[in-house]
């Protein structure tokens, strides 16, 4: 969060004794699970202090090993064979190290990023052949991802939380719950382990995905009474038949009856969605009252009551209606508690940068002059370019733009008409100043500034940081960093920059891990479709932030980062001038930490 590399290399150190982190090239060894005994202990208990106790749980255990991804082969037969076996397994993944859970979020981050890429593939090909809508392209990506082995958890079944997911993570698709294993069901509300599996010959259930379809569905938060499904229309909230206890509803009554924890998942309507839901982890709840009888419709309903096990983060949901009411207050130039500035941009960004402390009595990033974007120098290259005139686009540019066509030339458009980033690449190509297009046009989304708010805050765990209080898809451009341009070309050759003194602060754009090269990469899927970029000799300045920044360079350091950098050029500018822009890496939900990977030895 500090860019001080001084800071930074001191506050790896004390990481590196408690926090290993493997590099992301280097293969994720299979990790040990922990002691039965420990396991068995973890069963949460359904029943109230005043119930009676409750019946014996059935046998979970965890394997000795297991790997987060189902293996692949090319024998079909095998594969069944191997995966019906496995999955007999019923286990509880538990009492993991720092370093464990290191290990399964970049799993995750990894399985994400190709559902993404694939379906973002997917899209792309049916519009091309299409010229429309035709397919749900996440549950095409999902349905590869299957083929290939490439669910995770596929081959067990977990009950309780899913190593590498936390709590508050969102996602668009359902599809892609059920590739991270966190819900097992890819349409139906309650996912279960069979009767067969379980040691008692009782189904229980493991997740439900609560979307308040139901008439007699009442949430609190902390408290959720569920109705059980079937007996209702689509797209109706009344029952128009009897609910029966059976399959899902089955499940949910014995996993109140041994006492079987289940993750909650809670679907939202969301405008900026492009699914137009929302799905939120909210952690791991319990069912303590399972009751089946008229309901609001007058038709005969399972009722169940879920209560939150304490001592878990605090609700994904919960963070939403607090970033809203934090926007509502900003809008109405209301300071809320514990912000020391409203605006630390000073109205050079489209939106406030708020600043917040409620730790103690630092307010450092006042004392900084805010520029929004770097001022690059004039070099000869550039003046050579700037004779050449732009694309000659009246309107909106298309295939047929010379920008557009740099872009191209490595693996088609670079962004959707939404402006999202399709795949990430050394350089892209954005229409610039003396191009004939507006500044609408799809081709110029870093130009047209900031479109998600952001605040600085202080926090014991990364000093200053940044935060989203809006909800950013993967693909979206966030921020640019920004700061005094120090040209190594005004230095002899390649002679180093001079040392720093007084705290001075650089970033070196040339150590930032090449992050882009995951974001739209599906060759593991489709190994032949790796594309071949061109060479990209590297920027070749630093940026000074020790009298001038913004707001990126406050994004803390993570190895496994939810945001990546990106260079592009405009137009005709210099290519070893690039801008250095933030792009999001996956789903961030609102009042989630900024993080991106530094490169710090």
């Amino acid at each position: 969060p500090n860019p001080n590399p001084h800071q930074w290399r001191l506050r790896r150190r004390r990481l590196a004794s408690s926090l290993p982190s493997p590099t992301p090239d280097a293969p994720l060894p299979p990790l040990p699970y922990p002691d039965p005994n420990l396991a068995q202990s973890m069963l949460f208990s359904a029943q109230s202090p005043q119930a009676q106790p409750q019946a014996p749980p059935p046998h979970i255990q965890p394997p000795a090993s297991v790997s987060a991804e189902a293996p692949s082969g090319d024998e079909k037969n095998k594969k069944k064979k191997k995966r019906a076996r496995a999955s007999q397994e019923m286990v509880r993944i538990t009492n993991l190290s720092i370093a464990d859970h290191l290990h399964y979020r970049s799993l995750v981050r990894r399985a994400r990023l190709t559902f993404e890429a694939l379906r973002a593939i997917y899209q792309r090909q049916d519009l091309a052949t299409a010229g429309g809508i035709r397919n749900r392209f996440d549950l095409r990506a999902s349905s590869k991802m299957l083929s290939k082995g490439l669910w995770m958890h596929r081959d067990i079944r977990t009950v309780g939380s899913i190593p590498g997911l936390l709590v508050g993570d969102s996602f668009f698709y359902r599809a892609e719950l059920c590739v991270l294993g966190l819900h097992t069901a890819p349409q139906a509300g309650i996912g279960y382990i069979p009767a067969s599996i379980v040691d008692q010959g009782h189904p229980v259930a493991t997740s439900i995905v609560s979307s308040g379809g139901y008439l007699d569905d009442e949430d609190s938060g902390d408290v959720l009474v569920y109705s059980g499904s079937g007996g209702r229309l689509r797209n109706r909230l009344d029952h128009s038949a009897d609910q029966t206890l059976q399959r899902g509803n089955l499940a949910l009554h014995y996993s109140c009856h041994y006492g079987i924890e289940v993750r909650v998942i809670r679907g939202h309507a969301c405008d900026h969605s492009p699914s137009s839901k929302v799905y939120v982890y909210d952690g791991l709840y319990r069912v303590v009252t399972s009751t089946f009888g008229p309901g609001k419709s007058g038709r005969d309903v399972c009722k169940f009551k879920l209560v939150r096990i304490p001592g878990q983060d605090d609700l994904g949901s919960k963070a939403w209606h607090t970033a809203a009411e934090l926007k509502d207050a900003l809008d109405s130039k209301i300071r809320p508690p514990k912000y020391i500035s409203l605006d630390i941009a000073k109205g050079k960004e489209p939106f406030r940068v708020p600043l917040y402390n409620k730790l103690d009595d630092d307010r450092s990033p006042l004392f900084y002059d805010y520029i929004a974007c770097p001022d690059f120098p004039t070099t000869q290259q550039l003046l050579k370019r700037q004779t050449q005139r732009g694309c000659h686009c009246a309107e909106l540019c298309g295939s047929r733009c010379s920008c557009e066509r740099k872009n191209r030339g490595a693996d088609g458009p670079v962004y959707t008409s939404d402006g999202i980033l399709l795949r990430g690449r050394p350089l892209v190509y954005e229409c610039g100043p003396l191009c004939g297009c507006p500044m609408t046009c799809p081709n110029r989304v870093t130009q047209q500034g900031m479109k998600h708010r952001l605040e600085v805050f202080r926090s014991k765990e990364t000093g200053w940081g940044v935060r989203t209080l809006d909800l950013i898809q993967p693909g979206a451009f966030i921020c640019e960093y920004a700061g005094d341009v120090l040209s190594l070309d005004s230095h002899s050759g390649d002679a180093p920059l001079p040392p720093m003194e007084d705290g001075s602060s650089i970033i070196d754009p040339t150590k930032f891990p090449e992050r882009w090269r995951e974001w739209g990469d599906a060759s593991v899927v489709y190994p032949d479709r790796v594309p071949h970029f061109p060479l990209f000799a590297g920027a070749r300045y630093r940026l000074d932030v020790s009298q001038r920044r913004n707001v990126a360079c406050y994004i803390s350091h993570s190895c496994s980062p939810n945001v990546f950098l990106q260079y592009v050029i405009r137009g005709n500018e210099d290519e070893s001038y690039p801008h250095m822009m933030v792009f999001a890496m996956e789903t961030i939900p609102p009042m989630r930490d900024l993080s991106i990977d530094y490169g710090l030895d």
